[in-house]
């Protein structure tokens, strides 16, 4: 009987989408952190699309609670077994999450739901067809953005374009999908870690 108290007090602790973060206590949503997992060689790694095998160890999306949960040994102290967290970790995730974001950002396109261009991205977004508005750091100027449609600027032109497969990319849209919905968490994630 105590047992099966202590496993409902456990997912109470937890809801379904949160966890606890290694550095500050707190329950937070999934996608405002990462999942890190001790492969076999005892180096920690980041497990951004959360399905590597073995003991998820959450810590916050961001470098410094990253960077600490390393210096303090606190993978180890989790997981009760040696961990060798690199240095660079947080950049290692960093890096890791941009890919990822770049990585959807081709899916979108391969799906058909990507806008492409200065001119057809702001008729798509006066339109109200847009779910992700996307454009480089340098652009020449912002589209006019009224709506709440989220607005990313993570990535360069260079960095659109081999993602959405042309040499180099301005503006972009993506319209509503479950992969622009995915991405929009990613980013979110990725904004928290570069910022």
């Amino acid at each position: 009987m105590t047992a099966v108290l202590k496993l409902a007090r456990k997912k109470q602790d937890a809801p379904d989408g949160t966890r606890r973060c290694l550095v500050t206590g707190e329950m937070k949503l999934r996608a405002e952190m990462i999942r890190f997992v001790i492969a076999p060689d005892q180096s920690v790694v980041p497990d951004l699309s959360e399905n590597l095998p073995g003991h998820g160890l959450w810590v916050t999306a961001t470098p410094d609670a990253i960077s600490l949960a390393a210096k303090k040994n606190l993978f180890a102290k989790a997981a009760k077994c040696p961990a060798r967290p690199a240095a660079a970790l947080a950049a290692d995730a960093a890096r890791l999450a941009r890919k990822r974001c770049l990585d959807f950002l081709g899916l979108a396109k391969g799906a058909g739901i990507a806008v492409l261009g200065e001119s057809q991205t702001e008729a798509a977004l006066r339109a109200g067809k847009l779910a992700l508005y996307l454009h480089a750091p340098d652009a020449t100027h912002a589209l006019d953005n009224r709506s709440d449609v989220p607005e990313c600027v993570l990535f360069s032109r260079d960095e659109l374009g081999a993602a959405l497969g042309y040499e180099h990319i301005v503006y972009a849209g993506l319209m509503p999908h479950g992969l622009t919905e995915k991405l929009n968490r990613e980013i979110k994630r990725l904004g928290s870690m570069v910022a």
